[in-house]
């Protein structure tokens, strides 16, 4: 750090001139990142979860590529209602990559024609008229049409449009869905629309992100602004820490833009971290900067004396942050790898800005020191509560250790209540519209969250056995026994429907034929028929079938208890068939069991790294202890905050660990450095902690200020798992900022470790009584 430090006192117009280029090149591709959100692309491409919802998608389509857009009327089956349906449904088939559009419209009644079977309209589309009692209570009560296109009561309809295959993504849903709002736009007033689906959320969840990023951004920035104003007083109190976080960000955008990252569920948070998290080691360099003006130090002698006592420990304390982050690259969560990645990243290219920028900076400006005479009451305030805070440390450092560590035990006992819980539509709150529209839905048709089996007999024909058919509508009358499942269609469900057109008496006995010639027959008859009810339910072999059901949202953590029973009575009932469970909830819930591993790995991995960093750095076993004692005690009481207050662990609450180690780590290995410099000028341990409690703990306290401030403002958002976020970082730092400033030195007042650089018999070196004062030449170190 002295060498560097004399080349950015030699030549700082060269690094601000090359920070200059580098924020004109990083502009234009940090502007250039998109957003997307896809279930898919959390999991790993050769991923057990992911080939079996292939597997579905090959053998029958996919399930989250349908938009659903319902509304209410009291005279729904009416001339005038159904001709503006058709109107609107009609134009909706002519969106782009739009594939089909389902409606009442083009609801079907199974009819006898001879030996035939006819696939009739239920309407005449050309010459729409009410439709007579029989056939509204034949439609009514269609288990194709009834909690799909309409409601028991018939005042409740929904269309639905399929897209292409291959234009679910995000650029292609926004131009349907731009199209769709301008369909439907002229009937606003007749109307109450609603529009729900895993691509419409998918979407929405993306506009509502966008908005929050550059909000948040905003707001955090304004308020961070504020808070400096108040404890510097002076622009340059303000200018400085902000840049570098701007700086940042912009960089690490920038990256992320080049390496083929963009913003989805995890990374999206990434600017309001770095926002808040990178202000840090300016904000310590800074404060160290002031001290040694005050003291008399010269500028150049300032900003030596601040490399040389801050550069190694910002570098530790980034590199630390950048391992909690970075050991989330072990994840088999893709959108969390990639977080991990970025985001400790970001916190490297915070370092280098923070190393660089600020003594070039100070260098060149015109002033003595960045608070103003204004704010000096503010910091001598810290000062002498700091001061107090040592001395009460130093006397009742037993009581304080056993009364924190007791109220650790106390709160982190909530953590036996956590479980691992998330849901589709889980991250917007219940108060935003596509929330209120999927609820809409679930209340009068059937919730948009599908459960999907495929039952493989393996061999051909092998679904016209009457045992297997029986089998089949047994395990769909089980399914019925879980209040979630609203709705499910089956091979039997056809099949039932044939067999009351073709052969009602028989059908009054038993509702699937016993017959497996009759099956046959059926089949065929459905065949020549050129029907798409069949493709929905078996393959052209006959060989599988598919068992679709509509369940609610229930949560990962009741669906994976459904999937376990249902499993296991699949499992014991089709012991010769293949089973596969799939669907876009299967994902969801599969991917809320898989952060846990992650997180754990990632966790324990950062406690492996950071322990040797420690180890090389103090080599000594209780330093190591002492220095992740409070790093882990906000970890326990995050997670017994979350297990008393019932928030879950989920793809986006996870993080909030990494988060917080990351926050936690940081100021106390400032402390640590800080102790460790001063005992190496000479000072006593008791010295040396009543000096790192002052001085370093005035850092400690603003930046813990700001964090508060940044992430506070999270806790307006949209977004339930960012307003948990801000809560539970906030509460991280406080908890982090007590460990620091009031256990920490406790810990060492009770258990005075030795330190490798004081060896046995060693006296300490002299204490430097004098300081240079500005007419004095700078002196080499």
């Amino acid at each position: 750090m002295n060498r560097l430090a004399e080349i950015i006192l030699k030549h700082p117009k060269s690094f601000l001139g090359i920070f200059f280029i580098l924020t004109l090149s990083a502009f234009y591709p940090a502007l250039q990142i998109t957003t997307d959100f896809n279930l898919e692309n959390f999991f790993p491409k050769n991923d057990p979860t992911i080939k079996d919802y292939q597997y579905l998608e090959e053998e029958f389509g996919r399930d989250d590529n349908v938009i659903m857009v319902g509304f209410e009327s009291d005279s729904l089956l009416t001339k005038d209602v159904l001709r503006d349906l058709k109107t609107i449904t009609d134009s909706a088939s002519n969106i782009s990559n739009i594939k089909e559009v389902r409606s009442i419209l083009s609801a079907q009644q199974i009819n006898k024609s001879g030996q035939r079977l006819s696939f009739d309209d239920y309407f005449d589309t050309e010459n729409l008229n009410t439709l007579s009692d029989s056939t509204k209570s034949a439609l009514l009560t269609d288990p194709f049409a009834e909690g799909f296109l309409i409601n028991k009561e018939g005042n409740v309809t929904a269309f639905y449009l399929e897209i292409e295959s291959g234009k679910n993504n995000y650029s292609s849903r926004e131009q349907i869905i731009s199209e769709l709002h301008d369909v439907l736009q002229p009937y606003q007033n007749s109307y109450e629309f609603k529009i729900s689906g895993i691509p419409y959320y998918r979407n929405q969840y993306v506009q509502y992100l966008n908005e929050e990023i550059l909000f948040y951004i905003s707001i955090s920035s304004v308020l961070i602004i504020l808070l400096l104003w108040v404890l510097y007083r002076s622009v340059t109190g303000i200018i400085i820490p902000m840049l570098i976080v701007w700086l940042t960000i912009l960089f690490t955008l920038a990256v992320m833009q080049v390496t083929g990252g963009y913003f989805e569920i995890m990374t999206s948070t990434i600017a309001p971290i770095l926002l808040c998290v990178g202000i840090a080691d300016s904000i310590h360099m800074i404060s160290k900067y002031d001290d040694a003006r005050l003291q008399g130090m010269d500028k150049p002698r300032s900003i030596k004396e601040t490399l040389i006592t801050l550069g190694n420990a910002t570098f530790l304390t980034s590199i630390t942050t950048a391992i909690g982050f970075g050991t989330l690259m072990t994840s088999d969560i893709v959108p969390m790898k990639r977080f991990g990645i970025y985001t400790a990243v970001g916190v490297m290219i915070a370092f280098l800005v923070t190393i660089f920028f600020v003594p070039s900076s100070l260098r060149i400006i015109n002033v003595k020191h960045i608070f103003k005479d204004k704010s000096a009451g503010i910091f001598n305030f810290f000062s002498r509560s700091l001061k107090k805070l040592s001395q009460f440390n130093q006397r009742n450092y037993r009581k304080v250790t056993f009364w924190f560590l007791l109220g650790t035990i106390v709160i982190g006992s909530g953590s036996t209540f956590l479980r691992v819980n998330g849901k589709v539509f889980d991250e917007l709150g219940e108060e935003t519209e596509p929330i209120q529209h999927a609820r809409f839905f679930s209340e009068n048709l059937s919730p948009p969250f599908p459960m999907e089996f495929i039952i493989d007999t393996g061999q051909e024909n092998g679904i016209m056995s009457p045992d297997f058919l029986r089998r089949i509508e047994a395990f769909d009358s089980y399914m019925y026994s879980f209040p979630e499942v609203e709705r499910t269609i089956t091979f039997n469900t056809l099949l039932k429907e044939v067999h009351q057109t073709m052969a009602p008496e028989q059908s009054a006995i038993n509702e699937i034929p016993d017959n497996e010639q009759l099956i046959a027959q059926y089949l065929l008859l459905l065949e020549v028929s050129d029907t798409e009810f069949l493709d929905r339910v078996t393959d052209f072999s006959y060989q599988k079938i598919r068992v679709a059901a509509q369940i609610r949202d229930a949560g990962s953590f009741r669906v994976t208890q459904m999937r376990d029973s249902l499993s296991a009575y699949l499992n014991d009932q089709f012991p010769e068939s293949k089973i596969t469970i799939t669907g876009s909830t299967i994902l969801s819930a599969d991917l809320n069991g898989k952060i846990v591993n992650s997180l754990f790995k990632s966790i324990a991995l950062a406690f492996v790294l950071i322990s040797a960093i420690m180890a090389f750095l103090f080599r000594n076993v209780r330093m190591i202890i002492l220095s992740l004692v409070p790093n882990i005690l906000p970890l326990i009481m995050v997670a017994g905050i979350m297990g008393f207050t019932g928030i879950d662990i989920k793809s986006s609450t996870a993080v909030i660990f990494t988060i917080a180690f990351g926050i936690a780590v940081d100021d106390s290995i400032h402390y640590l450095a800080r102790l460790r410099v001063e005992m190496k000028r000479g000072a006593s341990l008791d010295e040396a902690l009543s000096i790192a409690t002052e001085k370093t703990g005035k850092a400690i306290i603003v930046t813990s200020l700001i964090l508060l401030a940044g992430f506070g403002t999270l806790m307006t958002s949209v977004f339930t798992s960012t307003v948990y976020m801000g809560l539970l970082v906030c509460l991280t730092v406080f908890g982090a900022l007590l460990a620091d400033l009031v256990l920490l030195p406790s810990l060492f007042y009770w258990i005075r470790p030795q330190f490798s650089f004081m060896k046995d018999g060693q006296q300490p070196a002299p204490k430097l009584e004098h300081v240079p004062s500005e007419r004095e030449p700078l002196h080499q170190e």
